[in-house]
């Protein structure tokens, strides 16, 4: 099909598509902390998909913050299951902000014409908007869209996706129904370069709370003063001796039950191809640049004393149990100084490559805590997530990835990353493809100051117009490939 006047149409409503990006990044949607402006958020989300003329919509209460269903029926053979989070990441100290984090100013930045300031501009607004626009101008043009739509979104990716499960349960039947999720995002360099993941590591989320009420020791109903430390035992204490229970002297895990189940820190057969592939286009990029995450964080040596190659061996195969941080006592504004904590709190999450179901491996630890003399220890389960993989060879994926390259992208093919979620498990139980967190588009600053996603690039990096673009492509691509179920 000639693409044309959809691109013409998404070329004439530019200022439309950056003023609805501007209206959502207006609307506050930190949901860490009181989660303000979330329902808000999650309403404004519901009119994105009332706008496109979705005959279904619902917004779902959860223990969160609220879920939202959309769905159009356009028809066709395909139907893409279209995922968006719409809580953002904390704004942090403000006097670091140059633009107001709710502001969605726009204005030059260097030599790129016009970029979007925000919290949420370049995750996850600005592609969502992009996304929509799309699909709106498809609609306008055709009358139609080529593929139906299924949209779920939710509001506390940040908070490890804790309800998303039963998003996923209550619209099990329907979700069964569609041939492919996607979650888009513009993840592109300088150099045009962007990821496609196709597997993801075990995603558990945790916490770990020690209080003298289940201990029947230390203080019950409100802190003690330290005064009375010779007489009062110290609910943090035990906390900090269960936690010490759970590593080894060198930070590794020795939770029975785990290790046996980590894979081997080796390449296996079926990634061979693609790991060596991968190795060659890093091949002279520092570690800190080439790894995601790395960047800006100074580590100067790595665990386990890896060194080159087996530095990637390590990241995209490695096992690890990460302590975010242990909290106790009052922890508002100001100090209230000598006191006995009632109850405390670690949290923690994982990324696991391991042969065991989260279920089973949550299991072992409550049994280790059990055997080392801490059953009074609770466990409090936030989000579980299985490891997962999407092949290649499906259509969407390469549908997905010709789109890219018509666009003038260079996709780059991680075998395996640690960002699981939610989406794994549309691969193990429903059995879709699944590409998450990638597309055309340029953007920077996610969860620091001055957030931003590019609105006109000058030729230099993709912008809003060109990620619409690449979406009407992709779909259209899609649309075209033998219906696979």
């Amino acid at each position: 099909m000639d693409l044309t006047a959809i691109y013409d149409h998404i070329d004439d409503h530019q200022d439309d598509a950056v003023r609805l990006l501007q209206d959502y990044v207006r609307q506050p949607s930190v949901s860490v902390g009181d989660g303000s402006g979330m329902r808000e958020c999650a309403a404004l989300v519901a009119d994105h998909y009332r706008s496109l003329g979705c005959q279904e919509l619902e917004v779902v209460e959860t223990a969160t913050f609220p879920g939202v269903w959309a769905y159009f029926d356009a028809g066709a053979s395909h139907t893409v299951l279209a995922y968006e989070m719409y809580d953002v990441r904390s704004v942090g100290d403000r006097t670091r902000w140059v633009h107001d984090p709710f502001g969605a100013v726009v204005e030059p930045r260097g030599e790129i014409p016009s970029v979007l300031y925000g919290r949420g501009a370049h995750v996850p607004k600005g592609p969502a908007i992009a996304f929509i626009s799309a699909l709106k101008s498809i609609k306008a043009v055709t009358g139609s869209l080529p593929v139906n739509v299924a949209f779920l979104a939710e509001g506390d990716e940040i908070l490890g996706s804790q309800s998303y499960a039963g998003l996923m349960q209550r619209y099990r039947d329907r979700l069964a129904r569609t041939d492919g999720w996607i979650y888009v995002r513009a993840t592109q360099n300088e150099k045009g370069e962007l990821p496609i993941v196709l597997g993801y590591k075990t995603f558990i989320t945790f916490e770990l709370r020690a209080s003298g009420r289940r201990w029947g020791r230390g203080p019950v109903e409100m802190p003690a003063h330290t005064a009375t430390g010779p007489i009062v035992d110290n609910p943090a204490t035990r906390l900090v001796q269960a936690v010490a229970t759970l590593f080894s002297s060198n930070g590794e895990v020795v939770i029975e039950g785990w290790p046996e189940s980590f894979a081997r820190l080796e390449v296996p057969d079926e990634d061979t191809e693609a790991f060596d592939a991968l190795l060659h286009r890093l091949a002279g990029q520092d570690w800190l640049d080439a790894i995601p995450g790395l960047a800006g964080t100074g580590v100067q040596r790595f665990a386990g004393g890896a060194t080159g190659p087996d530095v990637l061996v390590r990241y995209l195969y490695g096992s690890q149990l990460n302590l975010h941080g242990i909290y106790a006592g009052y922890t508002g504004p100001g100090t209230r100084t000598y006191t006995i904590p009632e109850q405390a709190a670690a949290r923690f999450d994982t990324r696991l490559v391991s042969s065991k179901s989260p279920d089973e491996l949550i299991d072992d630890l409550r049994r280790h805590l059990d055997g080392q003399g801490f059953a009074d220890v609770e466990i409090d389960l936030k989000s579980a997530y299985p490891a997962s993989r999407t092949s290649l060879a499906t259509p969407m994926v390469r549908s997905f990835c010709a789109a890219v390259q018509r666009a003038g992208g260079d996709a780059i093919i991680w075998p395996r990353q640690g960002y699981g979620g939610p989406w794994s498990l549309y691969a193990t139980e429903l059995g879709l493809p699944v590409m998450h967190g990638t597309g055309i588009g340029h953007g920077g600053g996610v969860g620091l100051p001055d957030e931003f996603i590019v609105i006109d690039g000058g030729g230099k990096v993709p912008g809003l117009r060109e990620m619409q673009r690449f979406y009407v492509d992709f779909l259209f691509d899609y649309a075209g490939t033998p219906a696979n179920r």
